[in-house]
């Protein structure tokens, strides 16, 4: 595998320049809330730096906060990142029920996938750059209880109000990742 980019989350500043009441559709429900516009600089990038986000912060306080890239630079490798989103859904059990926590699916640089879930053991094959949220990296069940068969599924948690985190957690999961070409499927396979 070719040599990785050591990419930097704190390169990566944000700052707001919108905040206003919206409506938007997720899982085929309407949502009132707050929509929050970011300008974000990734100085990890001598070309192709600046983008735009939202962040959209439902009135309910138990529903899901949605992360979303709306203006991305022209490139190949990040076509089509308008229409990807990340979602934090609120931590239900204690200590972490103060915070939300987005699942740590990766981008599928292959194609063959949209993304890739990261679970129990395998934080090691992430890229380095995961190293600034490893401290508040969790197994799902330890924040929430579940129904489904992701309760060893890794997650990020974070505080409610830190969207620059979020932004941030957006591009160690998606831009990075596709701009590396980084195959999580193929590093798993050689680790096995």
């Amino acid at each position: 595998m070719p040599r990785m980019k050591m990419y930097e989350p704190r390169q990566v500043f944000v700052s707001q320049i919108e905040q206003c009441l919206a409506t938007w559709r997720m899982g085929g429900h309407v949502t009132r809330g707050t929509q929050f516009t970011y300008k974000v600089e990734d100085d990890n990038c001598e070309r192709d730096r600046r983008w735009e986000f939202v962040v959209r912060v439902p009135r309910a306080g138990s529903s899901d906060v949605i992360i979303q890239p709306r203006a991305v630079p022209n490139r190949k490798a990040w076509a089509g990142l308008d229409r990807r989103s990340i979602v934090f859904v609120r931590a239900t059990k204690h200590p972490h029920r103060s915070k939300l926590y987005c699942k740590i699916n990766v981008a599928d640089p292959t194609g063959e996938q949209t993304k890739v879930g990261m679970h129990r053991g395998e934080r090691t094959l992430l890229p380095k750059w995961f190293a600034y949220f490893r401290p508040h990296m969790r197994l799902k069940d330890t924040v929430t209880t579940t129904e489904g068969n992701d309760q060893r599924a890794q997650v990020v948690l974070v505080d409610p109000d830190d969207h620059e985190r979020m932004i941030r957690l957006f591009f160690a999961l998606k831009i990075w990742i596709l701009l590396e070409g980084v195959d999580l499927k193929e590093e798993r396979g050689q680790a096995s």
